[in-house]
């Protein structure tokens, strides 16, 4: 995988795809995790591969790739300019309009502060006192159960 994207991948990010895979925490905070079956969940499929943009207001161009976004269209980034670095940059925004803010931490911290700390600006614990992942496969099968119960 990392040869294909040309770039390391930080280590505890690795460790949420292995433990985890494709999915959704709170069933809002997607996932990707490489060579997902499910195209939107998969770290490189075509929509959601590198992409170049300024992260500061008129600043310079950068690249970023996408690790997770949520139900409400919030993008989870890294920089990936060096791609050599173990620990990426992570960075974020509501949507597409919005700038990027910058978070000085690991993606599973991020996580982390997003299921467990109500202040956090995409903050999960204030919507949930408890918090579930749901993998993909799973969301797929309670789809197909939902929408063909009788099968």
């Amino acid at each position: 995988m990392e040869q294909k994207l040309g770039l390391r991948l930080p280590r505890d990010y690795k460790l949420l795809a292995e433990t985890f895979g494709p999915g959704s925490f709170d069933d809002n905070l997607e996932l990707c995790a490489p060579n997902s079956r499910y195209l939107d969940l998969d770290l490189i499929t075509a929509d959601r591969a590198e992409f170049a943009l300024p992260v500061l207001p008129g600043g310079p161009t950068v690249r970023l790739l996408q690790w997770a976004m949520t139900s409400a269209e919030h993008s989870f980034c890294w920089l990936v300019e060096d791609p050599d670095l173990e620990e990426r940059l992570v960075f974020a925004r509501r949507d597409k309009w919005d700038p990027w803010e910058h978070f000085d931490c690991s993606s599973a911290e991020l996580v982390h502060r997003m299921l467990t700390d109500p202040r956090h600006p995409y903050s999960l614990a204030r919507h949930f006192e408890t918090h579930w992942f749901t993998s993909a496969e799973q969301a797929e099968e309670t789809f197909w159960d939902d929408f063909y119960p009788h099968w």
